[in-house]
């Protein structure tokens, strides 16, 4: 994004020089919005991967795809709340600027959509700032799966815990601290 500004006077004799500060202006305020933006991106990897998928059920293994969604949740809501998230493995395993590290800790699944929906996802994260960490965090969110859950999949109850959880993260990395426990 390029800022530039005309003033309506010529300063000095020529328009030369008025066409030569404009640029001046206008690059230094690139350059300003650039380093800005760049500061406050956080990084984040492609998936939130299990710490243990011995405790997960092999339904939500198998037809989920948690992790990868918990990401795809991070990135939209950051849109949203004007928080500027990154996919970059790179990034990530560079430990570059601020990474958010994410792992689906655990999810439960039990109910269905006659009996009612009782689901949970339990997240685990922490934030870095190259290579420190700035704080870290254990987030719980549950879904009975709210209006219409009866209509609603089970995967479908627990991505509304993920989106819930990325809200609750992306909020905390306005003010990460240490052993946070966000949601629930």
């Amino acid at each position: 994004m390029i800022l530039s500004y005309s003033y309506p006077f010529s300063i000095g004799r020529n328009d030369v020089n008025t066409k030569i500060f404009s640029a001046t202006l206008s690059v230094v305020a690139t350059l300003m919005c650039q380093g800005a933006f760049a500061e406050d991106t956080i990084y984040i990897g492609k998936a939130a991967p299990f710490t243990d998928t011995t405790t997960i059920a092999k339904n939500i293994l198998d037809e989920c795809k948690l992790p990868e969604s918990q990401m795809q949740y991070l990135r939209e809501l950051g849109e949203e709340l004007d928080i500027n998230v990154v996919e970059d493995e790179a990034a990530v395993s560079e430990n570059k600027g601020k990474v958010l590290i994410v792992e689906t800790f655990n999810a439960i699944s039990t109910g269905n959509a006659f009996s009612g929906h009782k689901k949970q996802v339990i997240v685990k994260g922490k934030l870095l700032e190259n290579g420190n960490e700035i704080g870290n965090f254990t987030g719980i969110r549950g879904s009975g799966g709210g209006v219409f859950g009866g209509y609603k999949s089970s995967c479908a109850v627990l991505h509304r815990c993920q989106a819930a959880l990325a809200k609750d993260i992306l909020n905390w990395t306005k003010q990460p601290a240490k052993d946070s426990r966000i949601g629930e």
